[in-house]
């Protein structure tokens, strides 16, 4: 049998979930895993279900039947067959731990996707990439961003991308670009946010003295570092350390991070409301 992901938000009511099982269980789905949650604070429902599908399964004819209950309690809802991988196009400049952390994570196996291009603004990481067998765009932006993002989002097209990964990127997208992606832009900020924005956040650490440092993995939009966080990971430093040995705590933290944004999008963990997520797994 094949196996889908059920997506569903709405206002929160009164037996939503009665209704979303009875639904599946009419129409043959056999429901293998369900996690909701009530954000009260803002009335919304969500829910994540994972299911079996009937064998044959008429994709359009469930979707149609599921419409109704949708409606009836002005659901917002995805569906998504788990037999097909999402694409994923990886953006990096010049600093490429998050690179090697992504292709070595996805070669072993541990990141559940397809990675058919890497896609940078510098020459210097083709060699990563050709040892992945992956292929490798050199995208000059001498020319203008607007140039250079038109080149970028016709390879995105030509690979039929579903998802675009910030591995240290080191350019700021346009709000054009980020629209045009909402919410399938993940970006890797060294930096816990929402302190210590923009350039050198390990230097404005250290001279405020700070105890921890982080990483945060957000969606990027067209507000400078303030996109929906979905992952953030922090560790405990001494007044001893160094900026340098900040840096490479740092690096430790991001390689994470970026992998478990990641990782959690590619499950469908991700719901999106408004300027925040919430995450269930």
């Amino acid at each position: 049998m094949s196996k889908y992901v059920l997506k569903a938000s709405c206002p929160d009511s009164k037996g939503i979930v009665a209704a979303v099982t009875t639904m599946m269980a009419a129409n043959g789905a056999n429901v293998l895993d369900l996690t909701q949650h009530t954000a009260s604070d803002i009335d919304v429902f969500m829910l994540k279900t994972l299911f079996e599908a009937p064998s044959p399964f008429d994709r359009k004819s469930f979707e149609r039947v599921f419409k109704i209950t949708a409606d009836n309690f002005k659901m917002t809802w995805e569906l998504y067959d788990t037999n097909r991988n999402e694409r994923v196009a990886i953006l990096v400049s010049k600093t490429n731990h998050c690179l090697w952390e992504l292709l070595l994570k996805h070669q072993d196996g541990e990141i559940d996707c397809e990675i058919p291009l890497v896609i940078s603004n510098h020459p210097d990481n083709r060699g990563v990439a050709e040892q992945f067998k992956i292929p490798f765009h050199h995208i000059d932006y001498k020319p203008g961003k607007a140039a250079a993002e038109e080149r970028i989002q016709q390879l995105l097209i030509d690979y039929e991308i579903n998802l675009v990964v910030m591995a240290r990127f080191m350019q700021i997208l346009s709000p054009e670009f980020t629209r045009r992606w909402k919410n399938r832009v993940i970006n890797i900020h060294h930096g816990f946010l929402p302190s210590f924005t923009g350039a050198k956040p390990y230097h404005q650490a250290w001279h405020k003295g700070v105890k921890i440092i982080g990483a945060t993995a957000h969606f990027a939009n067209e507000l400078l570092d303030l996109g929906p966080i979905i992952a953030q990971e922090v560790i405990h430093v001494s007044d001893l350390s160094s900026i340098n040995h900040l840096v490479q705590i740092g690096k430790d933290v991001e390689r994470r991070t970026l992998v478990q944004a990641l990782k959690l999008y590619l499950n469908h963990s991700v719901f999106v409301y408004r300027n925040r997520t919430f995450i269930l797994r």
